[in-house]
């Protein structure tokens, strides 16, 4: 349980420092995770924010519908997030676009 604290301490304190975002001139190429985020911590780092900032701090999505459907653009990210309370990660994390923005994030 302190192990899962101090992860989700970490994740919230890279997040808030900056110190998470990875330069790369190349927007196609895939960002490289060096640990899983906590829920919240991804949660805060993409709610409200446009598409262009969301593939600037993770890069390209695993999978994406590309299309504003019945339930917006959905981009889905693998193997980047983690459950805090359960310590277990998450294998999809599914972001919700609407007028243009992160207006969702769904995890499984």
């Amino acid at each position: 349980m302190k192990n899962i604290f101090l992860t989700s301490l970490l994740a919230a304190a890279l997040a808030l420092s900056g110190c998470d975002q990875i330069s790369n001139t190349d927007a196609s190429a895939p960002k490289v995770q060096a640990q899983k985020l906590a829920r919240d911590a991804f949660t805060k780092l993409v709610m409200g924010k446009p598409d262009t900032v969301v593939l600037d701090k993770f890069g390209q999505p695993y999978l994406n519908n590309n299309y504003a459907g019945q339930f917006g653009i959905l981009w889905t990210y693998k193997d980047i997030t983690f459950d805090p309370a359960s310590g277990r990660p998450d294998q999809f994390t599914t972001v919700v676009f609407e007028n243009g923005v992160v207006a969702k994030v769904v995890f499984k």
